[in-house]
């Protein structure tokens, strides 16, 4: 059996390169072709609206032989193939590119038969590495779980509110697992919101949020209740988007490219409150006063309690006698009594207990403890990278995410997980950078 080797088509493009890749990507997961077109490879430097070259990777018996499955396909009549970049020839071996595509990620290149040799890791390993992007069709437990979830939002919809409990049966009626996390992502998103005890819920009233875009179009993202009778009355309006979220963990995204807004909010009796990620994040106080607003937790009784503080070093809990810093805990019941033991954050200078939501008791530890969270931003891509365990407060991770409809997508590279979010506009970052007392670093 011939071995299968990976070698590279080359072209020439001008535009937006993660348009590109996007619409090459579903190309591909449409046709099935990720077999014979596993990833694609941008140059260095390449952005929006200039010439840049790109390569997508070919697996093949023999190199410059394309895959009849890719030649029968449509994929190589897409608009962005129509120039090679080398006149007669736009094969190559990864040999010849990677100079030019960079090696920011791991470039180990399995099927090719010339010999290199291994590279020491890189140590400031970028986490946008847009030069090589996966293509990986979508698992049908993902799409599974991605229809388990537009059902929940339907069901919830149509009880409009409920208790946490109620919210729970819903979960386990769809086969949903972790409502709390599921609770969360669909607050994220802007489809429900909870009470400050966190035991009753309810559903936001519909509307189309404004996001940035360079639609000619002016483009809104769906939030709050939802029905399939409303999602069918949009599609006269204007173009309607379905994507599913980065893990089919939600609800998918419903995108609206329009020019008759004012028209869908006064015929369907929706609101248009603008853009919200901007709006949001202006309005959001700075993380100390952030802090003070946190809901007090007065009465405990230390000693009554075993108590777990929660170490940075390790991202994890640790026992503790007794609470004496300012920082994250967890309060166990002495007593085998069944109840699950509680997060809370811990005041040193006031002795006071406070409770929220646990990546921002998280992040506050961290903050206290001067581990200043590091963010990444590409100014090329709008995007905004993450230490996945740096993770913002619930209200301001809010903010990034209305910005695209789109939860955070979790990338790992050489030294650690970011989580990356789309669509964010510089003034965003600047103003949560001011906010949470983040470090910025642009790619």
């Amino acid at each position: 059996m011939a071995q299968v080797q990976r070698w590279y088509l080359g072209y020439s493009y001008r535009g937006k390169p993660q348009d590109m890749i996007e619409k090459i990507s579903r190309e591909v997961q449409e046709q099935n072709l990720s077999k014979f077109l596993p990833i694609v490879r941008l140059e260095k430097g390449a952005k929006p609206r200039q010439s840049f070259y790109f390569f997508v990777a070919i697996e093949s018996d023999n190199i410059g032989i394309i895959p009849p499955e890719i030649e029968a396909s449509q994929l190589l009549r897409l608009p962005y193939f129509k120039n090679p970049a080398v006149r007669g020839n736009s094969a190559f071996t990864y040999k010849q590119i990677k100079n030019m595509v960079g090696v920011a990620h791991d470039v180990f290149d399995y099927t090719n038969p010339i010999p290199y040799q291994v590279q020491k890791p890189v140590i400031k390993d970028s986490p946008f590495d847009w030069t090589g992007l996966l293509i990986s069709q979508p698992s049908s437990q993902v799409e599974e779980f991605s229809k388990r979830c537009d059902r929940l939002l339907y069901l919830l919809s149509a009880m409009g509110c409920g208790t946490c409990e109620s919210f729970r049966k819903v979960c386990d009626t769809l086969n949903l697992d972790n409502p709390k996390s599921i609770l969360r992502r669909l607050k994220l998103l802007g489809h429900l919101e909870s009470s400050n005890d966190g035991k009753r819920w309810a559903v936001a009233p519909s509307a189309l949020v404004e996001i940035k875009s360079d639609s000619e179009s002016p483009e809104f993202i769906l939030c709050g209740q939802r029905s399939e009778k409303l999602l069918q009355q949009l599609h006269q309006y204007g173009e309607v988007i379905s994507k599913p979220q980065p893990q089919g963990n939600a609800p998918d995204c419903i995108r609206v490219k329009t020019k008759k807004i004012d028209q869908i909010t006064q015929e369907l009796d929706l609101l248009n409150p603008g853009e919200v990620s901007r709006q949001l994040i202006e309005r959001l106080s700075d993380i100390s006063d952030w802090q003070k607003s946190l809901t007090p937790l007065p009465g405990i009784v230390v000693p009554l309690y075993q108590w777990k503080r929660f170490d940075r070093e390790i991202n994890d809990f640790i026992e503790c006698i007794l609470p004496n810093e300012t920082g994250m805990y967890q309060m166990w019941h002495s007593e085998q009594t069944g109840i699950a033991p509680r997060t809370l954050f811990y005041e040193g200078d006031t002795q006071t207990w406070r409770q929220g939501d646990w990546y921002g008791l998280r992040f506050l530890a961290l903050y206290h403890n001067n581990s200043h969270s590091i963010v990444r931003y590409d100014t090329m891509m709008d995007c905004l990278a993450i230490p996945w365990n740096q993770r913002s407060p619930e209200i301001y991770e809010r903010a990034l995410v209305l910005a695209s409809g789109f939860l955070p997508t979790y990338y790992k590279n050489q030294e650690s997980g970011w989580l990356i979010y789309e669509n964010i506009g510089k003034d965003l970052v600047q103003k949560l950078v001011e906010k949470l007392h983040l470090t910025c670093e642009e790619d």
